[in-house]
């Protein structure tokens, strides 16, 4: 019976594994470390907290030396400052940060109230044992807001913030969305198909004359909605494709955790 990553861990550290692991207040040199390791390259820029998982198993090295193990940072999650405008947070807390404020007075509750988990890094040879779990868990025990947020591209691929205690909030489709896919399924494509761009190029280049200029006319449509009408934007429906498939592909989750059950701070 073919064993599971997590299993092949525990079995390599006999010696309890979490017991090499300290879980620790960080620096943005720890999320230096890792960044290389995560989708999106720029450092968010009002970090307020960095929590960092270290592994300290000593080497043969150390052990010949008997010198303390050296500690390696193999986790980190930064807690920012919340962005002002979020649309599926106007929909979880009912507009509690629209309506009737000023932009100054939506930012200094925001500020006072909200935190986001802006990043969540895991270096690759430690994935597979919930570690980013650990660290969203570790931040919601310990909160400093009586919210918490987050917003993750591939959330419904790795829905560890749910995993982790928060709720999701899926965004729902934009009209022009939900048109681009319906006109896709009339002609047998779906979301997932532009994956593999060329093929979907080939199977709308493939389409009879009438029914292949009636879905570029559509997705033409669909980019000139998304990506305005400005003369430098493209008008080759190959990058059309390429605007849809990141669009499509990408659906954004937004978490939320009230706090308000757990001691802030504690």
């Amino acid at each position: 019976m073919q064993s599971t990553i997590k299993q092949r861990f525990n079995t390599q550290h006999r010696d309890r594994p979490d017991e090499q692991l300290t879980l620790v207040e960080g620096t943005m040199a720890d999320y230096n470390a890792l960044k290389q390791y995560h989708y999106r390259a720029k450092r968010p820029a009002t970090a307020t907290r960095i929590l960092v998982l270290r592994h300290s198993a000593p080497t043969a090295a150390t052990r010949f030396k008997h010198e303390p193990p050296a500690q390696q940072t193999i986790a980190v999650l930064i807690e920012s400052l919340p962005s002002l405008a979020c649309r599926m947070r106007n929909v979880a807390l009912s507009e509690r940060y629209g309506k009737g404020l000023t932009a100054k007075q939506q930012a200094t509750l925001l500020n006072k109230e909200v935190r986001v988990i802006s990043r969540v890094v895991v270096h690759p040879c430690w994935r597979g044992l919930g570690l980013a779990v650990r660290l969203v868990r570790a931040a919601l025990a310990t909160p400093t807001t009586i919210y918490t947020e987050a917003i993750a591209a591939m959330g419904k691929v790795n829905p560890f913030f749910t995993r982790a205690g928060m709720t999701a909030y899926p965004r729902p489709p934009h009209a022009c969305d939900t048109r681009l896919i319906e006109a896709m399924q009339s002609i047998n494509l779906k979301p997932h198909n532009l994956a593999l761009i060329e093929q979907t190029q080939q199977t709308i280049d493939a389409l009879a004359s009438p029914m292949r200029t009636w879905f570029l006319k559509e997705l033409h449509c669909w980019y000139r909605q998304n990506a305005g009408r400005s003369s430098t934007h493209s008008k080759d429906p190959h990058d059309h494709l390429l605007a849809a498939r990141q669009r499509l592909l990408c659906q954004p989750v937004y978490y939320l955790k009230d706090n308000r059950e757990v001691v802030i701070g504690g």
